[in-house]
């Protein structure tokens, strides 16, 4: 910042007064990031927390005065030394020069040239678990785990990191009373050694009580299937969080208080100690006088006994579409729930109904009984499809699975007059899915394989059997790209297809399918060129994204499929183009510009989705 003085004139005592006002309201400054720290002589590492730890070297919002610097550059040797301590380095050598502007620029240079001398040394370390836990596996796995070595050099972050691995393991097993009782480290900077004495306490172990529930919603015997822990497992916190998001996600309630006080607890002996204690010794002798239990107290609020859901949204696929949903919560004290959502779009008029009822492990699985009323279009072929059908949906350790059996009347046209089919058919659905991001994937897989099938000999009018299988990858390449890959296969088994309805049948085309075409525009056609849809599906695409400033990116493709009667009679369509990508807080937003390389007709074709890239 350059200093303006108005012109004098000598003898002039009106241009002398002016000038001595200005120096001294303005005197000479530095502004905030007018001191140049340059840091030389020691690694990335250490010269990163040197320049932290360094006073002279700090942010500001207000200017500093020549005397401000040089008081924080005085600092800087003692500032140094305790930003190379938890190194291991207690002897640096420090060369320090400060040098004021010898021009109007006012950048002031600080440089300091640091040895950080020999390494501390442990000469004696000390490292033990004590107590009725110290065999308990996870303690013994933190113990053997720790990177303090005798002889090697002091980090001071390997200490904490010990001392954080024993404690956590301990009170995570139930030894809440858990503590150090040795906890040090003594350095002697003269001759660059340390010792080292740790030693954790365990104390007497804890166990889950009895569980009790403060709300008149739900059966006890019911809600108590939600508690992921019985009376008498070795007390641990993780399992109480568990049971509350348990039952938050559930949307019984709205509002949850657990209560587990240590104060509470009580010594509980079990009728049949004795034999307990004769065959497996308790490695805490007062164990053998019963257990401390901590009571578990559950508070719930229920929540409202409705709720309603209003959508709206937008597609090139499906064109301005509305959603509209209630769900009724608290239909009784087994936690059954009833909800019914009505779909409208330009391609889809559905109302569909669900009765859900919780089972098995209540936490995931459900067996829902539903109901259906759809107007859709496929390909240029519309259907209107009445249904009723039973799902058992239930968790596996990757994703879901959904056993199923659906009754379900269809008319259509095919272009060969008014027809309907009448299908009845059992199906399983299996799907995987694992990601570090379901709403802006950087590295991500999920597989879904669903198969059904009917017979004529047991109500359905044709013979058939479907399956599709559908894969979806993100790889990341580097820190700012990444690959998207996305591939279905499907096929159709049956002696008539022409008895086989619309909503059977495959299709592609459109924003999640082969880009450059439009909604279900590739398929089979009927004698006036109408998309009817077919029986072997095979699609694939390979997208690569660039985020250039966080969440917003640009991405280059490249799809191609066909849908065909004949297997191994495919001729694929394919489309190439460039995106804008978003990653929104409800999932990712995607604009592309697509190419057709197969259909004369168009030149280009606009696609927008919203949604998960998985």
């Amino acid at each position: 910042m350059k200093h303006f003085f108005p012109r004098w004139y000598k003898g002039t005592v009106i241009g002398i007064a002016a000038v001595g006002v200005i120096g001294l309201v303005l005197g000479p400054r530095a502004l905030a990031d007018d001191v140049d720290v340059q840091i030389k002589g020691i690694n990335d590492t250490l010269t990163d927390n040197v320049r932290k730890a360094l006073s002279v070297a700090g942010e500001h919002k207000e200017p500093w005065s020549p005397d401000q610097i040089r008081r924080l550059y005085r600092l800087a040797p003692s500032e140094i030394k305790q930003a190379l301590q938890p190194y291991g380095y207690f002897n640096p050598k420090i060369m320090d020069r400060l040098e004021r502007p010898a021009d109007d620029s006012e950048t002031w240079n600080a440089r300091f040239n640091i040895q950080h001398g020999p390494a501390t040394k442990i000469t004696r370390l000390h490292i033990a678990v004590q107590g009725p836990g110290d065999e308990l596996d996870a303690v013994q796995a933190a113990l053997h785990s720790s990177q303090l070595e005798k002889g090697e050099r002091l980090i001071e972050s390997q200490y904490s990191d010990t001392k954080s691995a024993l404690y956590n393991a301990a009170y995570n097993a139930g030894y809440l009373d858990a503590e150090f009782s040795q906890s040090a480290i003594r350095v002697n900077p003269k001759t660059n050694t340390a010792e080292i004495d740790l030693v954790l306490n365990t104390g007497e172990r804890y166990y889950f009580g009895p569980v009790t529930f403060k709300q008149n919603l739900l059966n006890d015997q019911f809600v108590h299937r939600y508690v992921p822990f019985e009376p008498g497992q070795p007390y641990d916190a993780e399992k109480l969080i568990n049971l509350q998001l348990a039952l938050s996600d559930t949307d019984y309630y709205r509002q949850i208080e657990i209560q587990a006080p240590r104060s509470q607890a009580k010594r509980v002996p079990s009728p049949d100690q004795w034999f307990y204690d004769l065959i497996y010794p308790p490695q805490d002798p007062l164990e053998s006088i019963g257990q401390l239990r901590i009571p578990v107290t559950v508070k719930a609020e229920a929540s409202e006994s409705q709720s309603y859901r209003i959508s709206a949204g937008y597609g090139t696929d499906t064109g301005p579409r509305l959603g509209l949903g209630v769900k009724f919560r608290h239909l009784n004290q087994y936690g059954h729930q009833f909800r019914t959502d009505l779909r409208i779009s330009q391609v889809e008029r559905t109302l569909h109904s669900s009765y859900d009822i919780p089972i098995g492990d209540v936490t995931q699985d459900k067996l829902s009984f539903t109901g259906t009323i759809s107007n859709q279009d496929f390909g240029d072929i519309t259907s209107t499809l009445y249904g009723v059908g039973v799902t058992r949906d239930t968790a596996w350790s990757l994703g879901r699975k959904r056993v199923y059996l659906k009754l379900e009347r269809e008319y259509y046209d095919l272009g060969d007059g008014n027809r309907h089919s009448m299908l009845l058919y059992p199906g399983y659905t299996i799907t995987l899915q694992k990601a570090d991001s379901l709403l802006f994937t950087r590295k991500g897989v999920s597989l879904s394989f669903d198969v059904h099938g009917g017979s004529d000999a047991l109500l359905s009018s044709t013979n058939f059997i479907k399956g599709d299988l559908t894969g979806h990858a993100v790889v990341p390449v580097t820190s700012t790209t990444r690959l998207v890959l996305r591939t279905e296969f499907g096929a159709i088994g049956t002696d008539n297809f022409r008895d086989v309805p619309p909503s059977q049948r495959f299709f592609a085309g459109g924003s999640r399918s082969v880009r450059g075409y439009s909604y279900q525009s590739i398929s089979p056609t009927n004698d006036d060129n109408e998309d009817i849809g077919g029986r072997y599906l095979a699609a694939g695409s390979i997208e690569g994204d660039w985020f250039f400033y966080k969440k917003f990116g640009v991405a280059a493709f490249f799809d191609a499929g066909d849908v065909t009667n004949h297997f191994g009679n495919f001729d694929f369509k394919r489309g190439v183009g460039i995106g804008f990508r978003w990653g929104s807080p409800v999932g990712m937003v995607r604009l592309d510009l697509a190419h057709p390389l197969d259909d004369p007709n168009n030149s280009f074709r606009i696609h927008f989705s919203l949604g998960p890239d998985l």
